[in-house]
């Protein structure tokens, strides 16, 4: 079953800007408690904080918050980046990734419908999921929407990353797509400050090319579907 708080008016800061939609799609499955959601509760309020120091950050990049356990959840609806609430993250339950892709890629194609309506110039989505174990339901259908999605026209419409934590199920993330990274530990501090470098470099873009992204911190690499995580 999914869950989605919807809201009469959605937020946007300068709609004649260039806007980007990121989906932050965060498994907070029981096996995340302790030391590891207590990381990624306080590296939610650092990226926040750090990514709206940037002027045009603050105007173009929008994010999201869905958490998936025994069901997918929106903790935050789109809102500008200097709008992002503090959330507290609590980890429970099974590993309802199926349904937490399905329903972060409905998110973006629907905020990117209301970017058309306004006539707000496009950059392409980001899904960026965080995982640490096996999904506890079906991801057939999600792992043929993100293929889908990204093989729409010539560069695609849309970016999915997944980054793998502790014992991560390689094979299932590799089924979503080729852009898989895998961290060292559970140390959430460094991965969020490259992804906020990364907003801030698309924001600074023009929507018709890519950006430079900044290099991964020491505790993060591309995983290697052949490379097991514990050889560092």
């Amino acid at each position: 079953m999914i869950s989605q708080e919807t809201f009469d008016t959605p937020k946007i800061a300068a709609p004649n800007e260039a806007h980007l939609a990121c989906v932050l799609l965060l498994d907070t499955s029981g096996s995340m408690s302790g030391s590891p959601i207590g990381s990624l509760n306080q590296a939610l309020q650092d990226f926040k904080e750090k990514v709206s120091l940037d002027e045009m950050a603050k105007k173009r990049v929008d994010i999201a918050i869905v958490e998936f356990n025994d069901k997918a959840r929106v903790v935050q609806d789109f809102t500008p980046i200097s709008e992002m609430s503090s959330v507290t993250l609590r980890a429970k339950g099974n590993t309802s990734m199926g349904a937490g892709v399905n329903l972060a890629i409905d998110m973006v194609k629907e905020r990117n419908r209301y970017y058309n309506s306004l006539g707000t110039p496009v950059f392409k989505p980001w899904i960026f999921m965080i995982s640490d174990g096996a999904p506890t339901d079906d991801i057939t259908a999600a792992a043929q929407r993100i293929q889908e999605e990204e093989s729409k026209g010539s560069r695609g419409r849309l970016k999915f990353f997944a980054l793998g934590v502790s014992d991560y199920d390689k094979a299932t993330l590799f089924k979503l797509t080729h852009r898989v990274m895998e961290l060292k530990d559970t140390d959430f501090s460094g991965i969020f400050n490259w992804m906020g470098e990364s907003m801030v470099a698309i924001s600074l873009s023009r929507v018709d090319e890519e950006a430079t992204l900044t290099q991964l911190p020491e505790n993060a690499r591309k995983a290697d579907p052949d490379r097991d995580v514990s050889d560092w």
